[in-house]
Formats: C-alpha cells, structure tokens, sequence
C-alpha cells in the first residue's frame, strides 16, 4: 500500500476501559462513532478481543461487534484488532468472518494475534505454551477455507483407528481472499515473519521506541524483497492514542488525567504477566508508580498523535517518512464523547 501520500490512511480504533459505565450506552456511543466516521470517509474502524478484565472489556467478541458495525455502516473497513487465534477454532472463525464480510459486502480484514495475557487462555490453555505455532498453523487452515478449499481435520479418530474427515466452512466469503494483518509490538522476528509471508502489520508504541519502529518497517520491507514480493506492497497499521481540535498545549490538562487512567488500567490487565506470586508488595507498587508516571509522559510527548489539524498533519506526515502507511486513531481512552466526536471531525479535514 506504500504510496507518495503525505499522511498516512486514517482508521478509528476502540479500546475502551468500561469499569464504571453503561454498557449498552458505550455500544451506542460505538456505533455513533462509526457512523460519523464512515460518513467523514475514514478508511476503516478497529475493535480489539479483550477477556475476563474492565480494559477492553466489552469487545468478548470482534466478530459480533463487527457485524453490528456492518449492518450500521457503508463504506469503511470493519477490521479487527486482534482476533487472539489461539483461543479459537479456526473452522468458527473462517464462519464468522465470512459472515461479516458477507453483510458488509467485503469490507473486513482480521488482524491476528498470538495472545499475551495468560489468564484469556483458560478458554484454550492447552495451547498457552505453544500459541505462536498455533497461531500460524490455524492462519494457514482459516487462508485455505477462505480461498473455498477443505481442511482435513482428525479430532474423532481414536487410537489405531484414523478417522479423518474433510470440511468445507459456509458462507463462503464475500471476498476471495482475506486481508490479514499480524499483531506485534517491538518482535523484529515478527515483522520480518510478517513480511515473508506476505501479511500486513499491526503494531504500536507500547513496547518499542519511534526509532525501533522505524527499524521494524525496514525490516518488514526487505522481507518482503527477500521473499520474492513487492517490497513496497503490504500495510504496516500503527495504533495511536489520538486527540484533536485544540492546540498541543491547550489539550494537555484533560489529556494527562485521562491517559493515566487508562495506563493504570493496562497495567493492571498486564500485571499477572510481569509479577511472580512471591513478588514483593512494596517493591512492586513503587515500580508500578514509576512505570505509570514514565508512560504516560512517554505517550504525551512521542507517542500520540495530539493536537491541531496542522499539528497533526504535521505528525502524520513524520509517520509517514517513517514507513507508516496506516494510523488508527484510539480516541476512547476516557476522554468525553463529545472529544472523541470532535477529534473526528478535524482529522476528517486531513482526509
């Protein structure tokens, strides 16, 4: 998708932290954005597989959401942002996704993922330890389904007594092929894996420095080179906090309470991945404080995209240098909807 645009594509990507708020009001609020975003030509809406936590929590389910999403919109990408592969049937999720694509006349494309918090693998903990092969073996068999062949599959034989059996997934899709992208933060291993394999990227700057990022798109385009495809071909989608409107400096004040908020959120969903059970209490929360008061001045002044509609063009067009062909824009992150609406509109003038 490379291009001699100035800015990247501008998606809208949702992540919200719904501890205290109606749920039936956030879905509305949802799929309020994504109307006014389809309407303002935004290229496409990302919802993320959350489980078990307040952060993220109301998208259990990408494919639902992205149905509604379907039935509410008429042009923008219905993506998702990441399906965690591992904790599925691939044969279900090639029926899902077919179905989406279906009612939404063959605007989906499905990021993938690995899976990184421990506790969503209750669902499937027998592929926890080994959900990196499993994610590319399942990818393999959701690519052969959606292209109309079978799978062979040997669940039901029994000990000396091979029963395989064959399958076909319905609906067939709307699309003939599926538009995938490969979930990573900094794994140079995984844009690189990425590349070769023809997928686009989804990425963001949780784990990895501007710099690193830079790196990891090279990487991806030479791996692309080497594998024989278009180095220039592919997307690398980057997810940004995102605020715009007023000036950098004016948005900062409301920006700050709001981003720690939502770090300390993430922090806490990340928590039984970087603690052991005999981790000491005290040393613990005064790292935890350093980290949170770290990140969030990390994401004010290098990793969001804040501001103006010139500050922001002004970002974008950096991003863009910088090998970026995509932007989703996170706006939920506990700011009023009248920002998140607002952010929308001025962004749209870039468009």
């Amino acid at each position: 998708m490379s291009s001699s645009s100035e800015i990247p594509a501008l998606s809208l990507f949702c992540f919200s932290d719904v501890a205290r708020d109606n749920f039936a009001d956030k879905y509305e609020q949802l799929l309020s954005n994504a109307r006014l975003a389809d309407a303002l030509n935004f290229h496409a809406i990302w919802t993320p597989e959350r489980h078990f936590h307040t952060f993220g929590g109301m998208f259990a389910n990408p494919s639902v959401i992205s149905a509604a999403l379907a039935a509410c919109t008429q042009r923008i990408g219905i993506r998702a942002g990441s399906v965690v592969l591992p904790l599925h049937e691939p044969l279900r999720v090639a029926e899902e996704w077919a179905i989406v694509d279906n009612l939404s006349h063959g605007r989906v494309g499905v990021a993938f993922a690995s899976g990184w918090q421990r506790n969503d693998f209750v669902l499937r903990a027998e592929n926890y330890r080994h959900r990196q092969q499993v994610l590319y073996s399942s990818l393999a068999q959701i690519q052969a389904l959606w292209r109309g062949e079978s799978v062979e599959r040997h669940e039901l034989s029994l000990p000396a007594q091979p029963e395989p059996i064959t399958l076909k997934t319905w609906p067939a899709p709307f699309q003939p092929k599926i538009p995938v992208w490969l979930t990573t933060g900094s794994n140079p291993d995984l844009f690189i894996e990425a590349g070769r394999r023809g997928l686009n990227v989804l990425t963001h700057l949780v784990s990895q420095t501007r710099e690193q990022l830079v790196e990891n798109c090279v990487a991806y385009r030479l791996a692309r080179r080497q594998a024989g495809l278009d180095p220039t071909g592919g997307i690398i989608t980057l997810m940004l906090h995102t605020q715009a409107g007023k000036e950098r400096q004016t948005l900062l004040p409301r920006l700050k309470p709001a981003l720690t908020d939502y770090l300390r959120a993430f922090m806490a969903l990340s928590d039984n991945l970087s603690q052991s059970p005999t981790s000491d209490a005290e040393q613990n929360e005064k790292k935890q404080a350093y980290t949170l008061r770290w990140g969030v001045e990390k994401y004010l002044n290098h990793c969001g995209l804040f501001g103006s509609a010139q500050e922001c063009a002004e970002q974008l067009a950096q991003f863009r240098q910088e090998g970026i062909d995509e932007v989703a824009c996170l706006m939920d992150f506990g700011m009023p909807q009248s920002s998140v609406e607002e952010t929308l509109r001025t962004l749209s003038t870039l468009l």
